[in-house]
């Protein structure tokens, strides 16, 4: 009995000093879920433009994503801390057959993928206090977030610097490949952005260019050469403005080019506050031009406001309009307003989690409707003989 005592003595002891030695793990990340129905019967559809870049958001996601984040702290070495960042995640987009099932079903399976899994070490002083990484992550990400916008992104497999800090302005490089392709050919993308860039006491300015080519060789068993990949080029000048209209003004200009085509962009988004209500505006003009007449000029405006009634309770409202005008054909137009009420834990318009019942209506012309229908959109599979549509449903979001 005695020596039973003194094992299990023992062992406790060994779990508590694992326990001590173990290093913290921060745990934050996202989810988004809900359900909803549109008026006709069946599951929610959302409304957006076909050959637009985005749409207005708000109960307008048709899909759920969850992404948990851990961090851990694991060395320090003369001022620099090194930590390990892993991120699974788990995404679907409503009707989504992501395992082939067979027509007429649908798979449920929880897929999940790992979004990020890295290794970097923070405030090294030989590299101007910046940081060193390696591995997989969300990187150069740069997010309008009402329409949820990725002005600027280059997630993928690889390593850099970044934040390297300059004296006027902050440096980061990196080496971006994609290995999941196949051994004789992968995408190689050398992302560079200069941030932080003071241009008045309230303002800055950051550069991001971007330049991407496939490495490729002849595939030594079959003799075959890879498709060849077009480069790819993109050069992107952003400014905020802090105390425009008491918040903040954000503009941005960005030039891309692949291949035959070219597509310039010009984007605004004013963030504010009035009293009780939140205010995110954003507009967006896009110039793609293109051979064979493939090119188009698409106009997109829209905001959001999101007003304290007491306690948890918020009122929110998001009108946007979307208009694409192509090289050949009629122009196409949607416009999408959603009223919603929320609880949310918290009295400000970032208070999270929140729960949100919303109504959302769609209006389009026959133009829009022609192309719904072309692109066998699930709006289509509803609405292809209306040129308006309403969704309704709950959901509920959260970041931590």
């Amino acid at each position: 009995m005695k020596k039973k005592r003194l094992i299990i003595a023992l062992g406790l002891a060994g779990i508590g000093t694992a326990a001590m030695a173990a290093p913290p793990v921060e745990f934050s990340g996202y989810m988004r879920a809900g359900v909803g129905v549109n008026a006709r019967g069946g599951t929610q559809v959302c409304f957006g433009l076909p050959g637009a870049d985005t749409k207005w958001r708000l109960g307008n996601e048709c899909d759920y994503v969850i992404e948990p984040s851990f961090n851990s702290k694991i060395a320090e070495y003369e001022g620099s801390d090194w930590h390990v960042h892993f991120m699974p995640s788990a995404y679907r987009a409503w009707g989504d057959n992501e395992f082939n099932v067979p027509a007429g079903k649908r798979g449920d399976e929880l897929v999940t993928r790992f979004g990020q899994v890295y290794t970097y070490g923070n405030n090294i002083s030989v590299l101007g206090n910046g940081k060193l990484w390696a591995g997989r992550r969300f990187y150069n990400r740069l997010q309008l977030g009402i329409n949820d916008q990725f002005v600027e992104n280059n997630d993928g497999d690889g390593a850099g610097l970044e934040d390297i800090n300059l004296g006027f302005g902050k440096l980061s490089l990196a080496l971006m490949m994609n290995p999941s392709n196949a051994s004789n050919d992968n995408r190689l993308t050398i992302p560079l952005r200069l941030t932080n860039i003071k241009t008045n006491p309230n303002g800055e300015l950051a550069v991001y260019v971007t330049g991407q080519d496939n490495v490729q060789t002849e595939n030594q068993l079959t003799g075959v050469d890879p498709a060849e990949v077009a480069k790819r080029g993109t050069i992107g000048v952003y400014h905020s403005q802090n105390g425009v209209l008491g918040g903040n003004l954000w503009l941005g200009a960005k030039f891309e080019k692949q291949a035959d085509q070219k597509i310039w962009r010009i984007i605004g988004q004013e963030q504010t506050q009035y009293g009780k209500t939140a205010i995110d505006f954003i507009t967006e003009y896009r110039n793609k031009s293109a051979d064979n007449n493939l090119g188009d000029k698409w106009f997109s405006i829209g905001a959001r406001t999101d007003t304290y009634i007491s306690g948890p309770f918020r009122f929110l409202a998001e009108l946007g309009h979307d208009q694409i005008k192509p090289d050949v054909g009629d122009t196409r137009r949607l416009t999408k307003l959603t009223l919603a009420g929320a609880v949310s834990a918290g009295n400000t318009a970032g208070s999270r989690p929140t729960i949100r019942l919303f109504v959302t209506q769609g209006w389009w012309n026959e133009a829009a409707r022609l192309a719904m229908v072309a692109d066998k959109s699930r709006t289509a599979e509803v609405y292809g003989d209306k040129k308006s549509g309403t969704s309704i449903g709950i959901q509920g979001e959260a970041w931590w």
